[in-house]
């Protein structure tokens, strides 16, 4: 149920027009958020919304995270960082309107998260298309927070 309820709370919002390298998208934000029983989450999104672009839970077994992104669909999430680049076998599952969820699950420590975790640099890729979600300075104790929170 917890994993349905962090699915709910993403809605549509599509890539397939953004610009072959995106910068941040404006007026979003990195949240950490840790609700009882639901373990820590980390999205980006819009303050005070429901629109999520990525979210980042921490996973069972300990030290497993699931990216949830809306927006994109096959058979890889590819995220990157710092040079680093990660291509997660991933799930469709139906979103919120009509875009669709992309899940993948990896491990906390990847080199690509690890360097997030480091940096606040992260950017989604849809095929030649990079879509930076870095996080803005005030933002990386969100980063920090659900990082240490994720390893507890």
């Amino acid at each position: 149920m917890p994993h349905r309820l962090a699915l709910s709370v993403l809605l549509a919002l599509g890539l397939a027009g953004c610009a072959s390298q995106q910068a941040t998208v404006p007026g979003y934000v990195w949240a950490y958020m840790q609700d009882p029983g639901e373990g820590p989450k980390l999205a980006y999104g819009r303050p005070d919304s429901d629109e999520v672009l990525l979210m980042m839970t921490c996973a069972a077994p300990p030290g497993r995270v699931t990216l949830t992104a809306t927006g994109l669909d096959g058979p890889l999430l590819t995220v990157s960082s710092g040079g680093q680049v990660t291509r997660l076998p991933a799930t469709t599952a139906p979103g919120l309107g009509e875009d669709a969820l992309l899940q993948a699950v990896t491990d906390r420590d990847t080199p690509v998260l690890s360097n997030f975790r480091r940096t606040g640099d992260l950017a989604l890729m849809n095929g030649d298309t990079r879509h930076g979600i870095a996080a803005a300075p005030a933002d990386r104790g969100q980063v920090k927070a659900f990082f240490k929170a994720c390893g507890a």
